[in-house]
Formats: C-alpha cells, sequence, structure tokens
C-alpha cells in the first residue's frame, strides 16, 4: 500500500534510526535516496491542480489523495479519507462509473485510461463538473484506480455561452432568411400586379421573366430558412421546385413538353446555389419559350451530379436547337448573356451542343467563402 505524510514522516525516523546503527550504514544511503524520491513524488502530486485519487477495489474507499481534491471539494484531507466514490458522485452517474470500474479491473492495465466527464458533490453539496481519467495501478500485488480530476467549470460555462451565442445568430440568421425571401415575393407579386396594366406583350414578357427571377432567389432564401441548416441547401431538390414553378408559371402543357429531372443530393451554399439557380432559371425559360414553337411536343431534361470535385450541371431540350454557328459570347439577348456572366461567377464552364436541339452542360466548383456563423 502506498504511504501517507503520516506514514512518511514515521518511515523518516524509522529511516535515520538505521543510520545511527553502524551495522545497517551500507544500507542507509539506498534507503534515504528511495526516501527523497518518495516525498519528491509526493510533493509533485501535491502541486498539480487536478485532484488526484487513489481509489481502494472494489470498496471505493479513498486511500490516498492530493491537496488539490481537499482545495476543489472543500473536504479535509481526513474527511476524504474516510469517504469512498459513492459518495462524492452524482446519484445519476454512479451506476456509469461503478461500470467503467468494473470494466478497467476485468481488463487489467490493457484497458489503458478512460475518460468520462461527470459531477462531483463538494462539502455544500454544489455539483461540480470534472473530466475524469481512470487508470488501474498495483502496488504490492494490490490493485488499486488512479483518478485524476480535472474542474471544468470555466471550460463548461464558456461552451454553454457559446452554445447561447450560436443558437442567438441561429435565430436571427433565420429571421433574415425569411424577410429576405418575403421582401423578394413583394417585389415579385409588385411586377405581377404593375404587369396587369401593360399591354405590350414584349414589355409583358420582360416583366414574367424579372418575376422568375427574384422567385428563383427568394426560393433559395426559403429552403434555407426551412432547412435550418442557413449555409447550404439540397440543391438537386431546389432544382425539382424551381422547374415545377417555372412549367406553372408558364402554362406549360405536360403532355405536350415533358420535364425529365434526373439530379443527386447535392449541397450548395447560398454564394453558389443562387447563381445557379438563376441560370437554370434562364436556360428552361428560354427552353420553355422558344424550342417548341406552335404545338410541337419535346422533352426538356436537367441532370445534376457530382464528378470528384466538380458539379455538373446538364440542361437539354429536345426542341428547334441552335445554329451550328451559334456562340454564347456573341449573343444580344439578356437572357444567354446573364447566362455566361453567372457561368463566370461560379468560376466554371459552359459548352453549348447544338444538336438535335439543345444542350447546355456547365461545370463549376462548390465556391468557398469564409464559414459566416
Amino acid at each position: 500500500m502506498p504511504f501517507n505524510d503520516a506514514e512518511l514522516k514515521t518511515l523518516r525516523e524509522k529511516i535515520i534510526g538505521l543510520g545511527e546503527s553502524s551495522i545497517r550504514k551500507s544500507y542507509y544511503p539506498e534507503l534515504r535516496k528511495r526516501l527523497d524520491e518518495l516525498e519528491r513524488f509526493k510533493s509533485l502530486l501535491d502541486e498539480s491542480n487536478d485532484a488526484i485519487f487513489l481509489i481502494e477495489i472494489p470498496s471505493g474507499r479513498f486511500v490516498d489523495i492530493n491537496k488539490a481534491a481537499s482545495r476543489h471539494l472543500g473536504y479535509s484531507t481526513k474527511h476524504l479519507l474516510n469517504m469512498s466514490m459513492g459518495d462524492l458522485v452524482v446519484s445519476c452517474d454512479r451506476n456509469r462509473l461503478k461500470q467503467l470500474f468494473k470494466d478497467l479491473v476485468d481488463g487489467g492495465t490493457s484497458k489503458g485510461k478512460q475518460n468520462i466527464v461527470t459531477h462531483l458533490r463538494d462539502v455544500s453539496g454544489w455539483e461540480i463538473p470534472f473530466e475524469i481519467s481512470v487508470t488501474v495501478v498495483k502496488f504490492s500485488y494490490e490493485v488499486y484506480m488512479v483518478m485524476v480530476a480535472r474542474d471544468i467549470t470555466e471550460r463548461k460555462e464558456a461552451e454553454d455561452k457559446i452554445k447561447a451565442s450560436l443558437e442567438e445568430k441561429n435565430i436571427l440568421l433565420m429571421e433574415i432568411h425569411h424577410r429576405v425571401k418575403n421582401n423578394m415575393q413583394i417585389i415579385s407579386s409588385l411586377l405581377s400586379l404593375q404587369s396587369r396594366y401593360i399591354t405590350d406583350e414584349d414589355a409583358l414578357d420582360v416583366f414574367k421573366d424579372s418575376q422568375n427571377r427574384v422567385k428563383s432567389m427568394a426560393m433559395i432564401h426559403e429552403k434555407l430558412y426551412m432547412s435550418r441548416n442557413f449555409t447550404k441547401i439540397n440543391f438537386g431538390e431546389y432544382i425539382k421546385n424551381l422547374t415545377t414553378y417555372l412549367f406553372h408559371s408558364y402554362v406549360v402543357d405536360p403532355d405536350t413538353v415533358k420535364l425529365v429531372v434526373d439530379v443527386e443530393d447535392v449541397n450548395l451554399g447560398i454564394d453558389t446555389a443562387i447563381p445557379c439557380g438563376l441560370i437554370i432559371n434562364e436556360v428552361v425559360t428560354n427552353s420553355i419559350k422558344y424550342a417548341f414553337p406552335g404545338d410541337r411536343c419535346g422533352e426538356i431534361s436537367i441532370k445534376l451530379w457530382a464528378e470528384d470535385e466538380n458539379i455538373i450541371l446538364e440542361i437539354s431540350d429536345d426542341g428547334v436547337g441552335v445554329p451550328n454557328d451559334f456562340n454564347i459570347l456573341e449573343t444580344k439577348t439578356l437572357g444567354l448573356q446573364l447566362i455566361y456572366t453567372l457561368v463566370k461567377q461560379l468560376d466554371g464552364t459552359i459548352e453549348l451542343i447544338p444538336h438535335d436541339g439543345a444542350k447546355f452542360i456547365i461545370s463549376f466548383k462548390e465556391l468557398k467563402y469564409k464559414q459566416r456563423i
């Protein structure tokens, strides 16, 4: 069994007595050296800010403690040495700690060190959070448990403050996305109301295009608000919602023009999702308006998938197509100019294949902006 302070004092006196006997003088220097080492080790333990307990197995009684144990819990050393682990641990954690001790003893030192977080009651009954490290040791063939307990009150308070602050930010972001979505819906509604007083077909077309662009952005904020993630949305799901809205907005007969959506669950941040959503809005709108004149039947297809670090967006139709010498860089139409500008904003590439209709293949990476929350 290890020595406490009183036993060390008695041992020192006995060793000094040995030194006075000439017959035992040859052993005296080695004994004094061992005693000094033992006292130095005891001093090191007492200087530790962590509470250290030597625990008898299986009773759980404290055999020895350092000064920090008394300091943290408010008990005197004498009082603590008449207590056991069960007297300090809160009732809800006793079985968990008992099982931990059992597992360690059954597994021996091969189990290594085990760490848990629990609460210990101090002399006033206050429950203090401790991070506890427990390991098995042997003294003279007897098995003991060494428990090192670190007071984590300040750390827990800091964690609670961070959690509260994060929750406040989440609520604020949720409110911002909600208000942005509502404001965009108001703008869209104003455009719709204003268009009722316009008789010129070209002007009406411009109003409708603008309304749908606003709606495509509003849907991003709505998705962020509904997901409670606030940083990323499931873009595949967004594509399904946006294209369904566009077909409804332009009153597309599903028996005439079929919509085929084949998308993976790719999550995108708002900085990537908004320009990408606008691109889809422009390309699909162009296909709806111009690819199927008269009663021509056909299909609009949208695919989205991840390929290594790249995200591939493919939008195609089997309509009238575009001329073989068509160059998107030389186009004068706002929609196609906007598509090219948005692809540049994504640091992506765009390819237009004018064969059996039109096919846009856009490749880009998720924009890496600093995390906002």
